[in-house]
């Protein structure tokens, strides 16, 4: 005879409470949370942090009142042009980093920024030799704040990390006024050897180009990947390099028609690659994307 649906239901449940049961007496972990009750602290949410503020956009004109003049300075008596090789070398010429970094007993996100010297083929994603700005020398008089602060912004590279967190950080650190000013840019990629996958170039909001867009003296702009890996060499791409000018991410590059230069940076174990030598379509695909934007930039002029 057949056993009843009844009484399949209740074997059924008898193995699942069964099953239960010896999870619960063989786990002491488990049966620890759930006497603590710690088991609440397991269910909840991860803490979540609070991003870096913004900088005010409501900035003090200091060119409303004219500058008192300071006829026993020797630094102000010199000509102008020797004093602006002094901000030149005292506020430009580096690599400055810029990273959103955690700050966990307090649960939020600062900008944590440092400074390398700015030299071709010398771009390693290490704190290398540290060459820090001297920023204090615009806190000496508005004189000479209103005559270099042009300076900190025109004759930097300023390195951002892609990703969510990139807006939050050009916006923290340098503030959105100053975007119309910046020179020279480079988006970097932490812990990527090279785009894998073509479908990376897919995705272009990581790279944020609405705001690159408005940077309208950006001459220079670097897309720098990094890596770390056994090999002394980087393995050759799966895809061709040159059919991401057709990518989304290629036509947002595009559409920057006031770029000058445009750089694919790959460096592995904290050394420069030679793109030439390892795969020259990525050297094609830079002068591929740098004639679109000057055949489009005489075009709108």
């Amino acid at each position: 005879m057949a056993p009843s649906p009844l009484c399949k239901r209740v074997v059924d449940m008898a193995v699942a409470i069964a099953i239960a049961v010896s999870l619960v007496i063989t786990s002491p972990i488990i049966l620890y949370t759930f006497i603590t009750g710690q088991w609440r602290d397991m269910l909840r949410r991860p803490p979540s942090y609070t991003q870096p503020t913004p900088l005010s956009t409501n900035r003090i004109d200091l060119s409303m009142r004219p500058c008192t003049a300071q006829s026993d300075s020797l630094f102000l008596s010199l000509p102008r042009e020797l004093r602006d090789c002094v901000y030149e070398e005292a506020l430009g010429g580096r690599r400055v980093w810029m990273k959103v970094v955690p700050d966990h007993p307090n649960r939020r996100r600062y900008i944590s920024s440092y400074a390398v010297p700015r030299e071709e083929g010398d771009i390693r994603p290490d704190l290398g030799e540290l060459d820090p700005l001297c920023v204090a020398l615009l806190r000496s008089c508005r004189q000479i704040y209103r005559e270099s602060h042009s300076v900190l912004f025109s004759h930097n590279t300023f390195v951002f990390d892609s990703g969510t967190s990139l807006e939050d950080c050009i916006r923290a650190a340098l503030g959105e006024w100053s975007l119309p000013v910046l020179r020279s840019v480079c988006i970097n990629h932490p812990n990527r050897l090279f785009p894998k996958q073509r479908a990376f170039f897919d995705h272009p909001e990581l790279t944020s180009f609405d705001l690159l867009k408005r940077m309208k003296r950006l001459r220079r702009l670097d897309f720098q990947f990094n890596g770390m890996s056994s090999r002394k060499s980087l393995p050759v791409s799966p895809y061709d390099p040159r059919e991401v000018e057709k990518s989304a991410w290629g036509q947002l590059v595009c559409e920057l028609f006031f770029l000058e230069e445009l750089r694919m940076i790959f460096t592995l174990n904290r050394e420069m690659v030679d793109t030439s030598v390892w795969d020259p379509r990525w050297n094609e695909l830079e002068r591929g994307l740098l004639a679109q934007i000057v055949s489009k930039r005489r075009k709108n002029l």
